[in-house]
């Protein structure tokens, strides 16, 4: 089979694209043909080495959609799709013909999915729902995301939407106002010209958040501290490679009863992610949870330095991904 490989850290560019013998099965796995798999920008950063616990040689990529081949009987034939934090890592990943995975790590493709929109867009709503989840997120209360138009954060916004919230969103340019309102933001506020807990707090009847998900870091977060309700919980997933250290003020933080949440999808493996996929089908199936409209560039395995640096350079609009299939 024909995969992606990586055999030493360095730029896209160095990534080998290597014959492999088909992978045989343990009692307990399936193998899975590789339809379609989503380069993300952790993927990118595995192939650099500026990832935690990546052992060499290794195959990347985390998300996949395909179909079982061989393995247990109930499974061949069926749409699969799913993402891992040890997938990539520790084991090989979905940059390939094949995949061979524990059985309880694959569930079944939401039906209304294409394997594209499957394949590119595990690892984004997995961790949108861990965020939701850390901050016990309830019916009725109000949700702010940070940086509606990302992948993660358009899928928090879906998710929290589906699960009856209040949902406030934010941009930075006038232009992406649109995509946040489909994502379902109720409110959307442009930071190009507003103040973020100003506009909370007026978008709120000077209450706040009671619920924010940070996907960007940095400077954002002592805004975002400012912009909770009494006891309300903070989420945070990224951090810019410069700014890893905040400040804040540690009185209003404690006075307000404030909850911080760290959330790191990289702590999940295969098996735990296909259980939080099962979770999120329904939602799919029923039109409530919805890919991203901005498109999806797809690649074969050939071209897989071509799509890395796609997804490095940020010059691709929508998502980045590779087609096993097509070869």
């Amino acid at each position: 089979m024909l995969a992606v490989r990586i055999d030493h850290f360095g730029s896209p560019s160095e990534l080998l694209i290597q014959e492999l013998p088909k992978p045989n099965l343990a009692s307990d796995e399936v193998l899975v043909e590789v339809y379609a798999a989503g380069i993300n920008p952790s993927d990118v950063k595995n192939v650099s080495g500026n990832m935690p616990d990546t052992t060499l040689p290794r195959t990347p990529g985390r998300d996949f959609a395909g179909i079982v081949v061989e393995g247990s009987e109930s499974l061949i034939g069926t749409e699969v799709w799913g993402t891992g934090g040890d997938i990539g890592f520790t084991r090989d990943g979905t940059h390939a013909q094949y995949i061979v995975l524990p059985k309880q790590a694959v569930t079944p493709k939401p039906q209304n999915l294409s394997m594209d929109e499957a394949g590119s867009i595990g690892v984004t709503y997995v961790t949108a729902w861990l965020c939701l989840n850390a901050a016990q997120l309830t019916a009725g209360e109000t949700v702010l995301v940070i940086g509606a138009t990302g992948g993660v954060g358009s899928a928090a916004m879906q998710i929290a939407k589906w699960k009856r919230a209040h949902v406030l969103g934010t941009v930075r340019r006038e232009s992406d106002r649109e995509l946040a309102q489909q994502s379902g933001g109720d409110i959307v506020i442009n930071l190009a010209d507003k103040e973020l807990p100003e506009a909370i707090l007026a978008a709120t009847d000077g209450k706040g958040a009671s619920v924010i998900i940070d996907t960007v870091g940095g400077a954002m977060f002592e805004l975002c501290l400012q912009s909770l309700a009494d006891k309300g919980r903070l989420t945070e997933i990224s951090s810019p490679a410069k700014e890893r250290r905040v400040c804040f003020d540690l009185i209003d933080f404690y006075r307000q009863e404030s909850r911080l949440f760290g959330v790191n999808s990289l702590a999940l493996d295969a098996r735990a992610c296909a259980e939080i996929l099962g979770t999120l089908t329904p939602g799919f199936e029923a039109g409530a949870l919805r890919p991203p409209v901005a498109g999806i560039n797809r690649y074969s395995l050939q071209d897989a330095i071509t799509a890395y640096e796609q997804v490095l350079n940020r010059s691709a609009i929508g998502r980045v991904m590779l087609a096993p299939k097509s070869i």
